[in-house]
């Protein structure tokens, strides 16, 4: 049953060292060119501690994972332009005023 679902999930299973992973990852991405993974967790809080102190460190040695982002809110990295919904987005509209904390149409 482990072999079929694999621990943590569906898909394929890596298990070793950070330079294991690495490497498989790494390869994926030169034989493939995909954009990114999804980690799934064998142990809760372990596994994902693991990822950040063991495997980004590699990745980043690599130089194959940033080590900084750029500046602004997703919104501006995905659209451009401002932080806040732009008319004539419905929810444009709306705000929450901070002086009250009231949501109130504009």
């Amino acid at each position: 049953m482990a072999d079929w679902v694999g621990i943590g999930g569906f898909g394929p299973l890596t298990v070793g060292s950070a330079q294991t992973v690495a490497d498989e990852l790494q390869s994926w991405v030169e034989e493939t060119d995909v954009d990114g993974f999804n980690l799934a967790y064998a142990v809760t809080h372990e596994t994902f501690t693991d990822v950040v102190e063991l495997l980004i460190p590699e990745l980043q040695k690599r130089g194959v994972y940033k080590q900084e982002y750029s500046q602004g809110t997703l919104r501006e990295k995905l659209f451009g332009g401002s932080a806040r919904l732009q008319a004539p987005h419905p929810g444009a509209g709306y705000r929450i005023h901070a002086k009250s904390g009231i949501l109130t149409p504009v």
